[in-house]
């Protein structure tokens, strides 16, 4: 069964879970599924955007809880000085700007979100960022679903090159924003 019709066949009961799991790929099917009228969009995009969050806190949860093995395997792997004091207040400085990053470039989410753990953000904060960023994500994936959604197989041929033009531009923004702090510490 392919995920349209699962949900289909059991709704927006669905919406929820499934977008805590695959936050993108869900709000795209959910749009096309609302442009026929299996669920409602005023529903579909609630349970998008907290679906998508309650993933968000699962990775920051995963960084927070997990902060010694991960620290141990970036020392193991020569990244020791990758959590320098220094390193991680240019991190904790500039977490709105890497947050929006890591969510919108959704390559490098996952890696931000557990950093966001690791470092100890506050939980406000967190969660305040990520509903900014998730809101126009979701409504824009929702929207492409909704308006484009008989083309999807067009763009699911093009979603690995895609994913990859965004990993490279999310990383590239996270290594401008750490680089401009760096430079700016110098400077002091």
């Amino acid at each position: 069964m392919t995920l349209d019709g699962f949900l289909i066949a059991y709704g927006a009961v669905l919406i929820l879970p499934l977008s805590v799991v695959e936050g993108p790929a869900v709000s795209a099917v959910t749009g096309l599924l609302a442009s026929q009228g299996y669920v409602g969009c005023t529903l579909a995009m609630v349970l998008l955007v907290c679906g998508d969050l309650i993933g968000d806190l699962i990775y920051y949860w995963i960084g927070r809880s997990g902060v010694t093995p991960l620290s141990g395997l970036s020392r193991r792997l020569g990244l020791g000085e990758a959590f320098s004091p220094e390193f991680q207040r240019d991190l904790k400085q500039h977490s709105t700007k890497m947050l929006l990053v890591g969510k919108w470039t959704h390559a490098i989410g996952c890696v931000v979100l557990v950093a966001s753990g690791m470092l100890r953000l506050p939980i406000p904060h967190f969660l305040f960022v990520n509903l900014l960023a998730t809101v126009p994500k979701s409504g824009a994936l929702f929207a492409f679903g909704y308006f484009a959604g008989n083309h999807i197989g067009l763009f699911e041929r093009h979603a690995v090159l895609g994913s990859a033009l965004l990993g490279i531009a999310g990383v590239s923004a996270v290594a401008l924003i750490l680089r401009r702090a760096q430079l700016l510490r110098a400077r002091l």
